[in-house]
């Protein structure tokens, strides 16, 4: 069976496009956006891996249905595999593997009537399976009301907590302000006659009225140059809109005494 793979990566892992064991894989941007053959809930959208505060768990968490509604419940597809990847390393500067180490592997049942999802989580060590635990989602209204679904349980030898449930999105982006500096220095080094460059390019004020060239022109902040907006006007064009969340801890003791990782989040459905 062919599947189709979104994936968004972290740590050393350089986003790639790969295609693997009958699998046609496209690298997943914030927002990849709904089409006619990728609803919300295949829509992929960032991944974080860190350490717990005491050092002991390795967190990994997979965003996907981004500029969701606040207050709106929103659903994993019963159709999907939303895999956590992790690929051991011997030293920070070595060559991603993107070899399955250990493959943390959630699958969906069809909504009850308040919303909850049961969830099937199943571990794969070096492609074999481990075994599998039964848990289930946090609904909207569970969030909001402070009762989060915390799943924990033992998968063979692999002690796991997870959470999946909606949260708010975490990621902070001026978006529209990227996009006119991205034009900006486009033109400013390779417009002009024969992509040379156009001196008289402009740019537009910043959101609390800095020049581009602040030095010249008395930028509160003084700063020489002026590109982004600040942080105390910047438009963040994720506020108040969630994203749901699969969140998973596995103590790093028990990831065969590694302490590098590379790892990554897919979303799969059969073609």
């Amino acid at each position: 069976m062919k599947r189709i793979v979104l994936l968004s990566m972290s740590l050393a892992a350089a986003i790639a496009v790969v295609a693997v064991g009958g699998r046609a894989g496209y690298a997943s941007d914030h927002d990849d956006g709904e089409t006619d053959l990728k609803a919300r809930a295949l829509n992929l959208s960032d991944h974080f891996t860190f350490k717990t505060k005491d050092g002991s768990q390795l967190a990994m968490i997979m965003y996907f249905n981004p500029r969701s509604l606040p207050g709106k419940q929103y659903f994993l597809s019963t159709k999907a595999r939303y895999e956590l990847h992790l690929s051991k390393v011997n030293a920070k500067t070595d060559a991603p593997t993107n070899k399955d180490d250990f493959v943390f592997r959630f699958e969906a049942g069809e909504p009850d009537a308040t919303g909850t999802q049961a969830i099937t989580l199943t571990v794969f060590k070096d492609g074999q399976k481990v075994g599998s635990h039964a848990g289930m989602t946090t609904t909207i209204a569970a969030s909001r009301a402070g009762t989060i679904v915390d799943n924990k349980g033992k998968v063979g030898a692999y002690d796991v907590r997870y959470f999946v449930g909606p949260r708010a999105d975490s990621f902070a982006f001026d978006v529209v302000r990227f996009f006119q500096v991205r034009a900006f220095l486009a033109d400013r080094f390779f417009g002009g006659a024969g992509g040379k460059g156009n001196a008289a390019a402009t740019l537009a004020d910043n959101c609390r009225g800095d020049k581009f060239l602040g030095a010249e022109n008395g930028a509160s902040d003084g700063d020489a140059v002026n590109l982004f907006n600040p942080p105390s006007c910047a438009p963040d064009f994720t506020k108040n809109l969630n994203v749901t969340a699969i969140v998973l801890d596995v103590p790093i003791a028990q990831l065969d005494d590694a302490t590098i990782f590379d790892t990554w989040s897919t979303i799969s459905v059969a073609e």
